[in-house]
């Protein structure tokens, strides 16, 4: 009597468990349905893809050094992906995969040029997201006949940035060197790169450097990378459930950002930090000193805030605007013009040039969020830095 009252309420509990999650997963196709992400594949169902077409070639997802600047204990800091090999960068507004074919040091570059006249420097807009390789920075600076190449990682913060540019600058010949600052994300990149020892180490010591393309470092640089990814690419069980949306991930985020928000809202307490401003000029001051040592010119482009930023509609928003695009790029305008750096501003160009209704001509926006800048946006960032540095 007993065990067959027991197993009554297991099944009255199985069965409600049940119907509950038919009902988050209806909730679930819902909302990517609406969100025109029903049944998306991922990153691993391309990188698998490739693999399988691409059998005598190394096919790996793209890597940033910010993955590991928090992880104690580590002899080297990777500051590139995989080199030689096709890496998935990332995955468009249609949902499809852009790659590449990284170079000899793990970089976006497509051709090894004798002399560049420009070094790229920067994140995720160096490093090409989310365009194919004919849009990038690097393309569009071949259509103004100017030779470049990318140091450009993902994720890089200011001190990530110059390490990269310190360890790396001497294998690539370049005249002019181009930095390129985010101001959406480059003052929390500082925030959190500030305390590793191994950027501080590029920063405070004049001669340090990692030495990662020697054999010896390359090959400790590829276990950390196999180590990090792990077997994540090889789980394909989780990959079909992605896709399909058995794991109920939109809801999950839907609930995190939920519960962030409350935690987060309001929380700009580092772009009130003085003492990160003054960090953030002493990375540009090296990279000033490096270019003058070296008879090289040195130049600075201000990356535009996303347009939620630039046409605030919540308070959120209204205080970013505020912090970064008032305080924030009015003090460091100030700062280069003493320091005699010559500089670009996108954000001045968008905002005279476009408005809240068209600037998605400039912006993609992929899962419902504003994104990178479109061919477009990166054609004619390139055009205004042509105007200004080559006169």
């Amino acid at each position: 009597m007993f065990l067959k009252k027991k197993f009554y309420y297991f099944k009255i509990i199985s069965i409600n468990i049940i119907l509950i999650y038919f009902f988050l997963y209806s909730v679930e196709i819902l909302i990517n349905y609406k969100n025109n992400k029903l049944f998306n594949k991922t990153r691993i169902y391309y990188l698998n893809s490739l693999k399988e077409k691409n059998t005598n070639k190394d096919v790996f997802l793209n890597f940033g050094g910010y993955k590991l600047i928090n992880k104690k204990n580590i002899s080297l800091l990777p500051l590139s992906g995989y080199k030689n090999s096709i890496i998935v960068l990332c995955l468009n507004e249609f949902n499809k995969p852009v790659y590449y074919f990284s170079d000899k040091n793990g970089f976006n570059n497509q051709f090894n040029h004798n002399v560049n006249d420009y070094l790229l420097i920067g994140d995720s807009y160096v490093h090409g997201m989310c365009v194919n390789n004919k849009d990038n920075l690097n393309a569009q600076f071949k259509k103004f006949n100017h030779i470049t190449s990318s140091l450009g990682v993902g994720g890089n913060g200011p001190l990530l940035e110059y390490a990269t540019f310190k360890e790396y600058e001497d294998i690539y010949n370049y005249k002019k060197i181009i930095l390129f600052i985010t101001p959406s994300n480059d003052f929390n990149d500082l925030n959190n790169e500030r305390n590793n020892k191994i950027l501080k180490k590029y920063l405070n010591n004049r001669d340090f450097k990692q030495n990662l393309s020697n054999k010896k470092n390359e090959l400790i640089k590829k276990d950390m990378l196999n180590s990090f990814f792990g077997n994540k690419t090889e789980r394909i069980f989780n990959d079909f459930f992605s896709i399909y949306h058995f794991n109920l991930k939109e809801i999950d985020n839907t609930l995190s950002k939920i519960f962030k928000k409350k935690l987060t809202d309001n929380n700009f307490d580092y772009l009130k930090d003085e003492s990160l401003d003054k960090l953030f000029f002493k990375v540009i001051t090296k990279f000033k000193n490096t270019a003058q040592e070296k008879n090289k010119e040195f130049y600075v482009v201000f990356n535009s805030l996303n347009p939620d930023v630039l046409y605030p509609a919540t308070e959120n928003f209204k205080e970013l605007n505020n912090l970064l695009l008032i305080n924030k790029l009015e003090k460091f305008k100030f700062f280069l013009d003493k320091e005699d750096i010559l500089f670009v501003d996108f954000n001045d160009y968008i905002l005279n040039n476009y408005n809240k209704n068209n600037v998605s001509l400039m912006f993609k926006k992929i899962d419902g969020n504003w994104d990178h800048y479109t061919e477009k946006g990166f054609f004619e960032l390139t055009q205004l830095i042509n105007d200004k540095f080559n006169k």
